[in-house]
């Protein structure tokens, strides 16, 4: 069990939200992180593959997208996508994969 201090700002928002809906606190700081998790993935993936550190398809496994989503996102930031031969191969092999199930 981990014990944390929640922000003020936090706080605020699950009273906010508790007087419209019933929900308990636990549940909510569990949907928080949970949430958050994934936007820091994303913002992980993101970071890395603008720095050249990684692949899209490395990103995409990060940010817990399909390469396609992940494409996509990078758009939406204004990041241009840089597929490599790599990448091609790993989407190819994925494809094929999934054919092969």
């Amino acid at each position: 069990m981990v014990e944390i201090e929640i922000p003020q700002k936090v706080s605020h928002s699950f009273d906010v939200i508790k007087k419209y809906e019933p929900i308990d606190e636990s549940y909510m700081l569990q949907q928080v992180l949970l949430y958050g998790i994934h936007d820091l993935a994303q913002e992980m993936a993101i970071k890395l593959f603008s720095e050249g550190k990684i692949t899209i398809g490395e990103a995409a496994k990060i940010a817990d997208l399909s390469v396609g989503e992940m494409m996509e996102l990078f758009t939406t930031r204004g990041i241009r996508s840089r597929i490599t031969v790599d990448d091609f191969e790993e989407g190819l092999s994925n494809a094929l994969n999934m054919f092969n199930e």
